[in-house]
């Protein structure tokens, strides 16, 4: 009898332990790319070329990583939420970069014009019809 209590007793110290791990995760907030370094600084049209060159092997190497991409500003975009998109030109006629922002980076692209070259650091998600960066913030 007391071996079966003290099994149950472990069972549910263990469930409790997993439960408070389980909640502790749920509640995680996400990493802030803007406070981290950069893994690979890059050119809008080497990161597209390596995409389109060899998809698996780009998206071993980029994606769920923080790169510092440059290239010329092509188009930048505001949607009703406030939430900012900019283009980054890769010489290639049917892909782009296309970086996402935090809604609170908005401010900061109203000094961002069309033609303008800039660095925007941003996590890699990969590539659809363009190569997506997210949670972007400007370098320069």
């Amino acid at each position: 009898m007391k071996k079966a209590k003290r099994n149950m007793l472990a069972l549910l110290l263990i469930a409790l332990a997993c439960a408070g791990y389980g909640f502790y995760l749920y509640k995680k907030k996400p990493a802030d790319v803007r406070k981290e370094k950069a893994e690979f600084s890059i050119g809008a049209a080497e990161l597209v070329a390596a995409f389109n060159a060899d998809e698996a092997a780009a998206n071993k190497k980029f994606v769920d990583h923080v790169l510092g991409v440059s290239g010329k500003v092509t188009g930048i975009k505001t949607d009703s939420s406030g939430q900012a998109t900019v283009f980054l030109d890769s010489g290639d006629m049917l892909s782009a970069v296309t970086c996402s922002f935090y809604k609170e980076e908005t401010p900061s692209l109203a000094a961002v014009k069309q033609g303008q070259l800039v660095t925007i650091k941003g996590q890699c998600t990969g590539k659809l019809m363009d190569v997506v960066l997210n949670k972007c913030s400007i370098i320069q």
